[in-house]
């Protein structure tokens, strides 16, 4: 663990040499294995310059998922693209749909400075689902009412048991009850 954090490092700290658009920070979360979860944070309009999103990709790549052991831990690498204004649609897409080397995430229109607590959250929410069983504990009884159609009639007639399909007679009847509703 401490030479995943050693690698992130590095890599961090030649990111922030070469893109000074953006600041970068790193988590590594536990589950049953390692999660690398990588923060870029910059605008929408930095990010499409010159397909920069695709270069930060492909050096995390390069740089710290070739490092990284097992096939898990490769499979669970993340980038959470950050950007303080909304990020246009084609681009969030492009950005999320790419299967290069790490699953991608955008979470535009933060204003939110990421301290470890919102890097918590925000790997919660995009990527662990930690919360789930907490959010069911919490959910009180769910209340089931019975449905009640706008129109009775035509429920009636749905609730039968004739069976339509291939029946060309049991169709004509059907429609003709719809009609005279």
């Amino acid at each position: 663990m401490e030479k995943y954090l050693e690698y992130s490092t590095d890599v961090i700290n030649q990111l922030k040499e070469k893109y000074k658009t953006c600041d970068f920070q790193f988590r590594l979360a536990q589950s049953n294995v390692n999660i690398s979860v990588f923060f870029v944070l910059t605008n929408s309009s930095v990010l499409s310059e010159e397909s920069l999103w695709e270069n930060i990709s492909k050096e995390i790549a390069l740089k710290y998922q070739s490092k990284l052991e097992t096939v898990y831990e490769k499979w669970n690498l993340y980038i959470i693209y950050i950007t303080s204004d909304i990020t246009p649609k084609e681009l969030k897409n492009k950005i999320e749909n790419d299967k290069f080397s790490s699953r991608k995430i955008v979470e535009d229109s933060h204003n939110k400075d990421i301290s470890e607590d919102e890097a918590n959250r925000l790997i919660v929410k995009h990527i662990t689902n930690a919360d789930l069983k907490e959010i069911v504990e919490e959910t009180q009884e769910v209340t089931i009412s019975e449905y009640i159609p706008k129109n009775e009639k035509l429920w009636e007639l749905l609730l039968d048991e004739e069976k339509l399909i291939g029946d060309r007679k049991a169709q004509e009847a059907f429609v003709k009850k719809i009609t005279t509703l």
